[in-house]
């Protein structure tokens, strides 16, 4: 059960989409998951400086980028400012075969011509990514440093759904949270943005980038988010506790602190 109104978990910026609180949920056994603590977003590239400023205030100790090294350098983000947070980033491979691209834009590159072409993209890669040695680093380094300091969290990507919405929904099963309200947070990126908006936009963009036509509507199933997505995504992770425990190598006393630091009592 959510205890935040839409409206208070959403957070009313106009220079990054998709900033939203994903705590304030009652746990299954009848501990709330800390408001404050717990946010997620889309890429930080064009924070303007009153909302910089804002972002600021909440005093987030780890921002968490899953982005890919390519996206990092295209959008680079504007904040944290220097010294006030600490930052992980996905651990790229180092490779010495020409430019290197984000899986999803080499896709998008040479092989999304129709809207099931990129709905079945989406469902592989949301299968694939809990067993990636890449998000395995960075989730397991997430959750180390929550559990070490109990530090308010930022966890972002390019749109703050995908890479964000896996990371998100281990942080929440871990805290008790019930599956229910995992994929009700999940979905309200499709209330917090409006993807219809950005459709013909991104198809002229990529139209350009790529040197081929892009049909606005094949990229709708990449733009939004749906239940068959975080299902495919929890399929591949399994049990929470046990993904955390087995294949992290998360120990049951980290989770313990972490949900010490992340929830309080009813």
């Amino acid at each position: 059960m959510s205890l935040l109104p839409l409206s208070d978990r959403l957070k009313p910026f106009t220079s990054i989409l998709n900033f939203r609180d994903f705590g304030g949920y009652k746990t299954n056994d009848g501990a709330e998951v800390a408001t404050g603590k717990l946010f997620r977003s889309a890429h930080l590239n064009t924070l303007s400086d009153e909302e910089l400023a804002a972002i600021a205030a909440l005093k987030i100790g780890l921002v968490v980028d899953l982005r890919h090294k390519p996206e990092r350098e295209r959008q680079p983000s504007r904040y944290p400012v220097e010294d006030e947070a600490r930052v992980l980033t996905y651990p790229d491979p180092i490779s010495a075969k020409g430019k290197q691209v984000a899986p999803h834009e080499a896709f998008m590159e040479t092989r999304l011509n129709t809207a099931q072409d990129a709905h079945d993209y989406m469902m592989r890669s949301y299968s694939a990514r809990a067993q990636d040695v890449g998000f395995k680093t960075i989730f397991k380094e997430t959750l180390l440093h929550m559990a070490e300091t109990g530090e308010p969290i930022l966890v972002h990507c390019a749109a703050g759904k995908d890479r964000t919405g896996t990371l998100v929904s281990l942080i929440q099963g871990l805290l008790g949270v019930g599956g229910a309200d995992i994929g009700d947070d999940y979905l309200l990126t499709n209330k917090a943005v409006d993807i219809d908006s950005f459709l013909e936009p991104a198809a002229k963009m990529f139209t350009k980038r790529y040197g081929r036509e892009i049909d606005p509507e094949a990229l709708r199933p990449m733009f939004g988010v749906n239940t068959e997505y975080l299902e495919a995504g929890t399929t591949g992770m399994g049990d929470y506790t046990t993904y955390a425990t087995s294949v992290l190598g998360i120990t049951p006393e980290d989770i313990d602190k972490i949900r010490k630091h992340y929830r309080t009592s009813s």
